[in-house]
């Protein structure tokens, strides 16, 4: 009886990490308690100089249990000892941390019914080893984003653009994208978005910093790349961009560092997929980058609208509070899946909060505040392919998409919004199989 115990416990420790050297055994009795604890006698400080898997007495809890340290870190040596019942490894503990304190206003991760079900994806990781590039407005100072930013780059061309006033640079800081009234072709003026940050911290916002938020993939990293300010961007600076984001060369541009798992694409322009976007939407593929991009917010067929009519793109449409497509959100065939965007119904909490800055011009102080709209569905997506991507590497486009196309859920729509709801832990679940089957 004893004996099958031991088997099963040592085969439970075979993930215990190479630096664990110290463990905690129960024996079956006394006697064999006893005789093991003999291990810091002389006789056995010998045996321990020339055989590395002797175990060593240090200690004895109040509870019986026993404490040895084995010098390989090894838990198998312990078969060498009679009458043993368990062992675990005398695990390190830490100070509980506090949970993000708006985790619970973030209903798109955990609500039953609209969440994504971003806990049961956790179970198998957070995102660690992943790279997600964000496609916008580019980043602002953010303690929820602090250790999160890879070095990225300012593709905008137009130096009145661009706000910074040299152009294409290598500081992707949102320099903000405010208008006065007349501006842009609008009769009303409008204080900067700060939308990059926002759509970057839905994704990967950092966990576990007693502050704000969590996203999705909270151990991803994140590339900002601003191809968005005063008005908007050009085309050609995008399709600059995301040839650069997906590991091309861009002349003058220094080359990427490390190629991300997923470029996220928060917006949208309208007409059909232009050659130029398709053929740089097709190299990404090529090189094993999957693209993410929001359906748009104008209520009618994404087909309307690039890059979200492009071949190739996981389209993700908006969903509501309460799981349906949401009013705004474009839908039809060109739709992939659809993620929580929001209601935008006047009732704040019930969009989604994220990190911004509190500037209304310039970036003053990093605060969090909510927005609606696929630009928000869309990071929950990325996040959850850079999940995906961290559970198993190997995994090409095709299989991303197919994983989040077969896992999606049910989702209210009176018109096509792809293979549903995105579900992560369904996802992750059927990542996990798929790769312990191989």
């Amino acid at each position: 009886m004893y004996r099958r115990c031991l088997l099963l416990t040592l085969a439970m420790l075979v993930t215990v990490p190479a630096s664990a050297t110290q463990f905690i055994v129960r024996f079956a009795d006394s006697a064999s308690a006893a005789a093991a604890r003999q291990s810091d006698e002389p006789t056995t400080r010998h045996k321990r100089a020339i055989d590395a898997g002797q175990p060593r007495h240090i200690a004895t809890l109040a509870t019986g249990a026993d404490v040895f340290d084995i010098e390989d870190g090894n838990p198998a040596h312990f078969a060498r000892l009679p009458g043993i019942v368990s062992v675990e490894e005398d695990r390190i503990i830490r100070p509980a941390a506090l949970p993000d304190p708006l985790y619970s206003r973030q209903w798109s991760l955990h609500d039953p019914k609209a969440g994504i079900d971003a806990e049961v994806a956790w179970k198998y990781t957070r995102g660690e080893g992943a790279v997600i590039a964000v496609l916008d407005t580019g980043s602002t100072p953010h303690p929820d984003l602090d250790g999160q930013l890879l070095p990225g780059y300012d593709f905008i061309s137009d130096e009145a653009r661009a706000r910074d006033g040299d152009g294409r640079d290598a500081d992707p800081t949102d320099e903000g994208d405010w208008e006065d009234p007349g501006d842009c072709g609008r009769r009303i003026g409008a204080r900067s978005s700060w939308h990059g940050t926002h759509v970057m911290a839905l994704a990967g916002a950092r966990r576990g910093n007693r502050l704000g938020i969590v996203g999705v993939a909270p151990e991803a990293k994140i590339i900002p790349v601003r191809v968005l300010g005063h008005c908007g961007g050009r085309l050609s600076d995008m399709i600059d961009a995301l040839s650069w984001a997906s590991g091309g060369e861009v002349r003058g541009v220094p080359a990427l560092l490390r190629r991300p798992d997923v470029i996220n694409l928060s917006l949208s322009t309208a007409g059909a997929c232009g050659e130029a976007l398709a053929d740089a939407l097709a190299q990404a593929r090529a090189r094993g980058v999957a693209v993410v991009v929001a359906a748009g917010n104008e209520g009618v067929a994404a087909a309307a609208f690039a890059p979200a009519n492009c071949p190739g793109v996981i389209t993700v449409a908006g969903l509501d509070r309460h799981a349906s497509l949401a009013w705004y959100s474009n839908h039809g065939d060109s739709v992939t899946l659809a993620a929580p965007g929001g209601s935008l119904s006047g009732l704040r909490t019930d969009d989604l909060i994220s990190a911004i800055d509190q500037g209304s011009r310039t970036h003053w102080r990093g605060v969090f505040g909510y927005m609606a709209g696929t630009s928000m569905a869309a990071p929950l997506v990325s996040g959850v392919v850079a999940l995906m991507r961290s559970a198993d590497p190997a995994l090409d486009v095709a299989a991303l998409t197919r994983h989040l196309v077969d896992n999606a859920r049910p989702a209210r729509c009176p018109h096509t919004c792809g293979a549903g709801m995105l579900d992560a832990g369904a996802t992750l679940d059927a990542v996990a199989e798929e790769r312990a089957r191989r």
